[in-house]
């Protein structure tokens, strides 16, 4: 079986935020080996190494790597021995010749390692001892021997939490084995363990409980032994919330005096002598599939919402990182149950993660751009290059995606709000979607045609493109009032300023017929119609003009598109005649050359956009502001 060990990067960061650790050291297979190891390029080659080099405080992050031990790490002082990216890429490896670790002090903690192959017949622990204090967590134990422990042994004090366990053996090569998985011997807590597979040769396949220990929230399942092949508890062994199950012989066994069984699921039934709030039910895992087991528990299983709530359940998660309490009750065992998701209308998305969530048609809001309105403008006098000022149209524009449950488009929701024109030219607006997309498949609403040149489909596409082609307005005169003054709307400062104008067009698509991916929205190609005259098109450098266009314009003037090469609307040296910025723009006022107010705006253009691509930030010497509307 393949766990999830909940682990993250985060946790490493929260560290540095917030815990003052004395200092940092790496480890690392590629380290340069060089005290005092501060950096990954500097790091100790081995975790030994780095733990005889720290002092109580320090933290030692771990590299991804395989590191196999000729004798165990010895832990004896207050530090954490943390993995980067978690048990799955950083692997300690006994080699069959010795234990992994030792710990023996109350705040030294291994977190986040695969521990294997550990070795330890004639003692105790074959991957991890822990002494009179010590933590060890989200980590992977399997492969280990050692007489008391296979997999992990505490004597007196300490903590294994969020670890699973398995296939590990409790044997001193003849006939006496104490704990496959996990003993305890006068004290000690396993938490949120699943403990598996693994065999003792006398007692406790799965948990040892000798003098005194605690056992909460694991999983003890699938465990071999002759004498208690789940858990065997002996004098004070205290087991909460436990499901002991499945095992390869009795599920449970106890000896002495003081033990107790608090909400655990067992079978049979424990006795009520020593037990309080137990089932004996099936805890109905997911999976007891040889190969394919999952001790998750399905919905309806009787451990749900069936445990102890206890102290430490608000800060620690399951062993998938989940809410220890889920619905005022924890449940019995390693993993909470998550309530399942209200669906209102049933679409399969989640009310948490559905715009839309009582419309079973629509499910999501895409936005683009994303953060934020961008910006259009555009010089009219192309195939000249006029006063290139670009602010012949300004024009901010978002697009609201509206996507159902399985991502394909609903409808399409375009704003625009025109800002500025400083032209005497009677210019058009409008923009076309890629070819993916069939215009018959659409119907449009929305647009302000008011001159008489434009002609619609009867889904409001316009007439006579192959491509779908949405006209937002044909004449910008009758967008925004002339206040009587200047050129244009909002170019000039003297002139009175004009409440830029709002419009907004709403495409439906055919059902089911694209997804978000076929539309390409950020591939949407606007366009400015010069004068009234249909054949007269301004487009975004290098994207394509439409059916109505008039080819015979260009290489005229200043204009140097060649089809051949895919170059459009561009001069000789790459100057466009249309911008597309992704936020806000501070626009030029009327004359002003952008050239000359955005001072690295030529050196972009002409490098095609490998140069000074933020060119219209307001960053030290990027622009004259003398200059700017």
């Amino acid at each position: 079986m393949k766990t999830k060990i909940f682990f993250s990067l985060l946790s490493v960061i929260q560290i540095f935020i917030s815990s003052g650790f004395a200092a940092t050291l790496y480890v690392s297979p590629s380290g340069s080996n060089t005290a005092p190891y501060g950096t990954l390029a500097t790091a100790a080659n081995e975790i030994k190494t780095a733990v005889n080099a720290s002092i109580s405080g320090d933290l030692i992050l771990v590299d991804d790597g395989t590191y196999i031990l000729g004798t165990y790490i010895n832990i004896v002082k207050g530090i954490t021995v943390q993995s980067l990216h978690g048990p799955d890429l950083a692997i300690v490896d006994g080699n069959h010749l010795a234990k992994c670790f030792l710990l023996d002090h109350p705040d030294a903690v291994v977190d986040g390692f695969t521990i294997r192959n550990g070795y330890h017949p004639g003692g105790f622990g074959g991957g991890v001892n822990i002494q009179d204090g010590g933590t060890l967590k989200n980590c992977i134990l399997y492969n280990n021997q050692a007489r008391d422990g296979g997999g992990v042994a505490i004597d007196n004090a300490g903590l294994v939490q969020n670890c699973h366990i398995y296939n590990n053996l409790a044997s001193d090569n003849g006939s006496s084995g104490y704990g496959g998985g996990i003993r305890l011997l006068n004290g000690g807590t396993a938490r949120n363990c699943l403990v598996t597979g693994n065999t003792s040769k006398n007692y406790g396949g799965g948990i040892n409980i000798w003098t005194a220990g605690t056992v909460e929230n694991c999983v003890v399942s699938n465990n071999t032994a002759p004498n208690g092949a789940g858990i065997r508890t002996r004098n004070n062994g205290l087991v909460y919330n436990t499901i002991l199950y499945f095992n390869n012989g009795l599920n449970y066994q106890v000896n002495g005096s003081g033990y107790h069984y608090y909400n655990c699921c067992a079978a049979p039934a424990l006795p009520a002598s020593y037990s309080t709030n137990c089932i004996s039910a099936d805890p109905l895992f997911i999976s007891t599939t040889p190969g394919s087991e999952d001790y998750r528990l399905q919905t309806g299983s009787p451990c749900i919402d069936a445990g102890m709530n206890l102290g430490w359940m608000g800060s620690i998660p399951d062993l998938d990182g989940n809410s220890r309490i889920q619905n005022g009750i924890v449940d019995i065992g390693c993993y909470e149950k998550s309530p399942a998701p209200v669906d209102t209308d049933g679409d399969g998305v989640p009310d948490v993660d559905d715009d839309y969530p009582l419309d079973p048609d629509r499910a999501f809001n895409n936005y683009y751009p994303a953060s934020g309105y961008g910006t259009l403008a555009f010089e009219d006098l192309w195939p000249g290059k006029g006063d290139y000022d670009f602010n012949d149209l300004v024009c901010d524009y978002r697009f609201q995606t509206v996507t159902n449950a399985s991502n394909m488009v609903v409808e399409v929701f375009s704003t625009f709000i025109i800002k500025a024109f400083g032209a005497t030219l009677h210019n058009g607006f409008g923009y076309q979607l890629g070819g993916a997309i069939n215009p018959a498949h659409l119907n449009v609403t929305g647009h302000s045609l008011t001159a008489g040149y434009i002609t619609l489909s009867a889904n409001g596409t316009e007439a006579g493109q192959t491509k779908p082609t949405i006209i937002v307005f044909d004449d910008v005169y009758d967008q925004m009032t002339y206040p009587g003054n200047g050129i244009g709307v909002n170019t000039g400062p003297t002139a009175p300023y004009v409440t830029p104008d709002t419009l907004s067009v709403a495409i439906a698509f055919a059902p089911g017929a694209y997804s978000y991916t076929d539309l390409d929205i950020a591939g949407f190609n606007p366009f400015i119609i010069v004068n009234k005259n249909r054949g007269v098109e301004v487009h975004l450098p290098d994207h394509l003009p439409t059916d109505l266009a008039n080819p015979a314009l260009f290489g005229t003037f200043h204009d140097d598109t060649n089809p051949a090469f895919g170059k459009y609307y561009k001069t000789a040296n790459n100057l466009p005649w249309a911008i597309n910025i992704y936020e806000s723009f501070n626009y030029p006022k009327e004359k002003a050359d952008i050239t000359e107010t955005y001072n690295h705006f030529a050196e972009w253009a002409e490098s095609n956009g490998a140069l000074y691509p933020d060119w219209y930030h307001d960053d030290p010497g990027y622009r004259n502001d003398s200059n700017i509307y």
